[in-house]
């Protein structure tokens, strides 16, 4: 199982696994294991998936519910939560993923390097959740594109990752299809022999990778220290918040002084993880080890042992914060002692009500990232922060990536049980994604939190209606229409116009009203 982003595993054909249907509290059970074994954290969204897996592994093991959830939460049963964590999260990678990171790493950053390391030291680069090894090949490829085939420079490519199916590929080194897209053909020519199955990477690039099995929640072995390099992206975006403010603070360990950590371009480390600083290179943006920086003290308690508190924040990758920024935030991480300074915290957080509306103006004219630019700027600590957590969500889902708008709206909830709009948008996510139960309980709470809003009322009805359940479609139907009624005609509700609105409705009535009249009659 990698650390990467996940989908569903196919499930085996030959066993069909029964249907399995968990309560919410035994769902959270499992999926507590899996984040304490894996450090990934599956949300409401992805019950289905987990239930499938289990079912396909009871399948398999002859065992009950019961036994198996006994066998998981004992000490024998981590080789198990291995097998559910294989079948549950699957790895999704390619070459030269992120592209403007390799081309920082060959431009500037390796040739940085090679000036500065003493005659003979090797160059170590870490690829810490490398999946099927398209990343750690990457690496090496450009390693060779920079230092010559000869190599000027010793190169150390360290490549972990917890699924041993995963490092089995990798070491086979063979790929085909979409995970070669980024590659130009004249690196294809040079750096890959074609077979019948596909490409095969060259023993030259092969030689400066070494895989290992590592679980990043485990203490890290000592070869893992001194590194100059980690790459890690695409990982942490599913981790809870403690969880990955534990794992960046033993990766900040294990660097020298301006040592670099590459995270995928869609987390950072705002109001994660403050004692890196932030590089611009080449239109890349990497994490830099300063000097003389203070120490960080490892986690009294191992990451394993964390317990399960929220998903974190996974934004665009940052870029600098304006000065004006900079100095608000500096000024929020003091404790106010005294009359002026909390006068002051009250003037920040006037500014970061004008960021949140700034960043739903421009998310409204369809400016995404700019508006992510703007959001990321308010800390977790306001008062607002589930609100700019919501539109941060719908920025996400704007752009169709739902895992992470899922992933980012759960934090807002997390942050505020009582928003509705976090709610409201959580189950919008579900119903494209055709979750309607989920979508469903999710709409169903944000109308028990605001029960006036006509707008929940259509997605509400619309879920039952797709979901099956005609009945509760057609009475919320006409409740959306009541409170339509509120409104005045020109009103525009979230940028959808009252008369579609109300349109829809009396159109979905009136064939609700119709399939229940022809069954009737049948």
């Amino acid at each position: 199982m990698s650390h990467r982003r996940k989908t569903l595993q196919p499930a085996n054909p030959i066993i069909a696994p029964p249907v399995l249907q968990l309560p919410l509290e035994q769902f959270a059970i499992f999926r507590n294991l899996l984040a304490e074994y894996s450090g990934v954290y599956l949300d409401a969204s992805r019950q289905r998936q987990l239930e499938q897996s289990i079912a396909h592994r009871l399948a398999i093991t002859g065992a009950a519910l019961s036994s198996y959830q006994q066998l998981l939460n004992s000490p024998k049963g981590r080789p198990e939560l291995g097998r559910l964590a294989e079948l549950v999260l699957n790895h999704e990678t390619m070459f030269f993923r992120n592209a403007p990171h390799f081309q920082a790493l060959q431009k500037e950053l390796l040739p940085e390097l090679h000036a500065r390391k003493p005659i003979g030291s090797p160059i170590r680069i870490w690829s810490a959740g490398c999946a099927t090894g398209e990343e750690a090949y990457s690496l090496a490829i450009i390693a060779l594109e920079t230092f010559g085939r000869t190599l000027l420079r010793p190169i150390e490519i360290l490549a972990t990752d917890l699924s041993e199916a995963a490092l089995q590929k990798a070491m086979a080194g063979v790929y085909r299809g979409r995970t070669l897209q980024n590659i130009a053909p004249h690196l294809v020519a040079r750096y890959f022999i074609p077979t019948t199955d596909g490409y095969m990477i060259k023993p030259e690039v092969r030689a400066l990778v070494q895989f290992q099995q590592l679980n990043l929640l485990d203490p890290f072995p000592a070869y893992t220290q001194n590194i100059d390099i980690i790459f890690c992206q695409n990982v942490t975006i599913y981790f809870q918040l403690e969880t990955c403010r534990a794992l960046i603070a033993r990766f900040y360990a294990c660097l020298p002084t301006d040592g670099l950590l590459f995270l995928g371009f869609s987390e950072t480390l705002w109001n994660i993880f403050e004692h890196f600083v932030t590089r611009e290179t080449t239109g890349a943006y990497v994490y830099s080890k300063p000097a003389n920086s203070e120490r960080i003290a490892k986690p009294k308690l191992p990451p394993s042992q964390l317990k399960p508190m929220s998903n974190r924040r996974a934004l665009s990758q940052p870029s600098a914060a304006p000065a004006p920024l900079r100095a608000a935030h500096a000024r929020r991480t003091s404790t106010p002692e005294s009359a002026a300074a909390i006068g002051q915290a009250n003037v920040d957080e006037m500014a970061n009500r004008q960021l949140l509306a700034q960043g739903h103006e421009l998310l409204c004219q369809g400016k995404l990232d700019q508006a992510l630019h703007i959001l990321r700027h308010i800390p977790l600590r306001s008062a607002i922060a589930a609100e700019a957590l919501t539109l941060i969500a719908r920025a996400h889902a704007d752009r169709g990536d739902l895992d992470l708008a899922s992933a980012e709206v759960q934090r807002a909830i997390e942050l505020n049980a009582l928003y509705d709009e976090a709610y409201l948008l959580r189950g919008i996510i579900a119903s494209r994604q055709e979750q309607w139960a989920i979508a469903i309980q999710q709409l169903e709470r944000a109308r028990y939190l605001n029960a006036d809003a006509a707008l929940i009322s259509f997605h509400l009805a619309e879920a039952y209606h797709r979901g099956g359940q005609p009945q509760k479609a057609m009475l919320e139907y006409r409740n959306t229409l009541q409170k339509l009624d509120r409104h005045p005609p020109g009103e525009l509700l979230d940028g959808v116009a009252i008369p579609w609105l109300r349109e829809t409705c009396q159109r979905n009535l009136e064939h609700l009203s119709r399939s229940r009249t022809s069954k009737a009659g049948a």
